[in-house]
């Protein structure tokens, strides 16, 4: 439970992860770049990290190559041995529901129930309109969605489902996970409301760096009344702290490789957010542009961002400063980095992860591992 603010809030043992947006590097080609998301994957599960969760994105140029969440998972699963993985999140408005629970059920067995499902809408209206999906119904499809693969994964015989988005018919899933009930689940917000929800419903939650932990202290602050509500053991709470993540031998090395990383990642982000300006409806574009304007002054004044943790870099005390500092606002038990951002030479990207390991994880509690059976 969050403690009052004399004390900030309560300082948990912490899971170390990785999250990916599998972007395409102009330096290699798409093979290399799929090669090098395979040793990351591998180097990670080694050096004894608890998750490793990619993204999904389409129709953004070099932002993700990651269009399909059940092949980048099929080669985590196949390089990987212990370490827990899983989308974050399948993208359910431009998805086929049932499918998703069809094929998630084998990526469960193929890594022995090792798989965490992460759900959502995008953050994208181009990704829906391209597939022809109205934004204005994608919370309607996640949520029912939602239901269709909770149903799938807990139904003993056939099944029907008909909402005002899926209709199917006599369903018989041959195979359900190896986890019981289903794998965990994933849902984070940016609203309180929502997170509140989410966490009453034993979901895991998270923010992403880029808005800072002073915009998601009410989120995570609503996350925890709703996780504390639910009756569910603490063993279980889960919300994460997603950001651009370098640790090199000195501060000044790192910033030196980070902030030319972080400048060429936030552009990424601006030619997505650019593609849904392009597209969407007048009432849609204000909110487009202040995110746009958000980003040209994060690549405008790197000092700031650097200031306000929207990217952590330095030598691996300043990291675990930086970390201790987020957690002193946000109640945090999952930091969750982006190593391989930008263009970021795999050298840099491997050292990042070895310094991790070994200097700055051991400066904090670690969690107990989690069971397949969660």
């Amino acid at each position: 439970m969050m403690n009052d603010d004399e004390h900030g809030p309560i300082q948990r043992p912490l899971y170390w992860a990785v999250f990916d947006h599998l972007a395409h590097k102009g330096t290699m080609s798409v093979g290399e770049r799929l090669d090098e998301f395979a040793r990351e994957a591998a180097l990670a599960d080694r050096l004894g990290l608890d998750y490793y969760f990619t993204t999904e994105h389409h129709f953004s140029k070099d932002f993700s190559l990651s269009p399909s969440q059940s092949i980048s998972l099929t080669v985590i699963a196949r390089e990987t041995s212990r370490i827990r993985f899983g989308p974050l999140v399948v993208i359910l408005p431009v998805s086929q529901p049932l499918r998703v629970a069809e094929e998630l059920t084998l990526l469960d067995h193929l890594s022995n129930g090792r798989l965490e499902v992460g759900l959502g809408r995008g953050i994208r209206e181009h990704e829906l309109l391209t597939y022809g999906v109205d934004p204005d119904t994608a919370v309607q499809r996640v949520e029912e969605g939602l239901d269709v693969i909770r149903q799938a994964w807990s139904t003993e015989g056939r099944f029907s489902f008909s909402g005002e988005h899926y209709q199917y018919a006599e369903v018989e899933m041959p195979w359900r996970p190896v986890q019981k009930p289903h794998p965990p689940i994933w849902m984070p917000s940016n609203t309180p409301a929502n997170a509140e929800e989410h966490g009453r419903n034993g979901f895991g939650g998270g923010g992403f760096s880029f808005l800072t932990a002073s915009f998601y202290a009410p989120v995570a602050a609503a996350y925890e009344r709703g996780y504390q509500a639910s009756g569910l053991p603490e063993s279980q709470y889960r919300w994460a702290w997603m950001t651009p993540l370098l640790v090199a031998e000195t501060d000044e090395q790192a910033r030196d490789l980070c902030y030319e990383a972080f400048e060429y990642q936030v552009g990424l982000f601006e030619y997505e957010a650019q593609r849904s300006h392009e597209m969407v409806d007048d009432a849609r574009k204000p909110a487009i542009e202040a995110g746009l304007e958000r980003f040209r002054q994060m690549k405008s004044n790197l000092e700031e961002s650097d200031e306000l943790l929207r990217f952590m870099c330095g030598s691996p005390d300043t990291v675990i400063e930086k970390i201790q500092a987020v957690r002193s606002q946000l109640p945090v038990n999952v930091i969750m980095g982006e190593f391989s951002f930008g263009l970021l030479d795999w050298k840099y990207v491997e050292q990042s992860y070895r310094l991790l390991a070994e200097k700055v994880m051991p400066a904090f509690p670690r969690a107990a591992p989690q069971s397949a059976s969660r």
